[in-house]
């Protein structure tokens, strides 16, 4: 028997809004949040829709997000934008600031929106995409703890250095997106065959000695293989 649950968009909208409050999030927190686990569960890699929202529910019970932060937003240069999370949710921080931030490119040309104290990113295809959908071609990167070796047996050094490139077609049509991480897969892959209790295919990750494993659940604590090394090994 399938574990699958099928909503409508309307129904799991709700849902997780109610999950949401429920952790204690606030009314913003929990709108801006639900609107990025959508288009992740519509447009994204699945493991970065509903599967990774859990991940945000336990952490707003656990208190590593703030459930109802103030983000700020300064502006030194009019097309330059450096916001805070106040320790709360990325796409918050983001959504306060996107009105401002489309109008500075229709104006300028150009903007840089940089972000400091907040949670992990989620689907960073997010923010590309909401730029794409206003005409912009955006271009998205953020770092992480280290968790990727530069050689077999060496230490971790890197994160998995997410990018994400969104570019509007016009006519309608939806946006050229790429979303990538430069290890040879995203953490999330590991943690989702590590929670099914799935193997993982060679090259994706590397023991304490720097030997290959497919053993999700060790690899989701040890390190990651680059998206290079990975190229290298099957040449």
């Amino acid at each position: 028997m399938s574990d699958e649950v099928l909503f409508d968009l309307a129904e799991a909208e709700s849902l997780a809004m109610r999950a949401c409050r429920a952790a204690g999030a606030s009314e913003a927190t929990a709108r801006s949040l639900v609107d990025a686990t959508l288009s992740a569960a519509l447009y994204g890699p699945p493991a970065v829709g509903f599967p990774h929202f859990v991940d945000y529910l336990d952490s707003f019970r656990e208190g590593r997000i703030n459930r109802d932060p103030a983000p700020t937003c300064e502006r030194p240069y009019p097309a330059f934008f450096a916001a805070d999370a106040d320790r709360g949710i990325a796409q918050l921080g983001f959504e306060l600031a996107f009105k401002d931030l489309v109008e500075a490119v229709r104006t300028l040309g150009v903007a840089v929106f940089t972000q400091t104290n907040s949670y992990t990113t989620g689907e960073l295809g997010y923010y590309v995409r909401r730029l794409a959908g206003e005409g912009i071609v955006g271009i998205a990167a953020t770092n992480a703890n280290a968790m990727v070796v530069a050689k077999a047996g060496g230490p971790a050094v890197y994160s998995t250095n997410p990018m994400a490139f969104g570019f509007p077609l016009g006519d309608g049509s939806p946006p050229l997106l790429i979303d990538q991480a430069s290890s040879a897969t995203a953490y999330v892959n590991v943690a989702a065959a590590a929670a099914e209790g799935r193997s993982i295919p060679e090259g994706w990750a590397v023991d304490e000695a720097g030997q290959e494993t497919q053993d999700a659940a060790r690899a989701a604590e040890l390190s990651f293989t680059s998206a290079g090394a990975r190229a290298l090994m099957w040449r």
